[in-house]
């Protein structure tokens, strides 16, 4: 098969899905990257500005859905947790 031409029969090749969601959903993605950023040491700017970010599309979605107020209060509560 020539370079680049997908094979359907490769356990390995990417595949995306979407799947359907909800505010729920959209709420635990968003605690979820908070968490994580917060884990790693990351200011409240720096985080919310990954979510603020389309380049960043998970995050922004999540922002979208939610709202920006509620994307803050979700890290902030992350960074109470998680921030050290």
């Amino acid at each position: 098969m020539p370079h680049g031409d997908p094979d359907p029969e490769d356990p390995l090749a990417l595949a995306g899905v979407e799947c359907p969601g909800s505010p729920a959903h959209s709420r635990e993605m968003a605690r979820a990257f908070a968490e994580e950023f917060a884990r790693l040491g990351w200011p409240q700017a720096r985080i919310l500005g990954l979510f603020l970010n389309p380049f960043y599309t998970g995050p922004h979605l999540a922002l979208r859905q939610l709202g920006e107020e509620a994307v803050r209060l979700i890290v902030e509560e992350a960074l109470l947790i998680h921030g050290g």
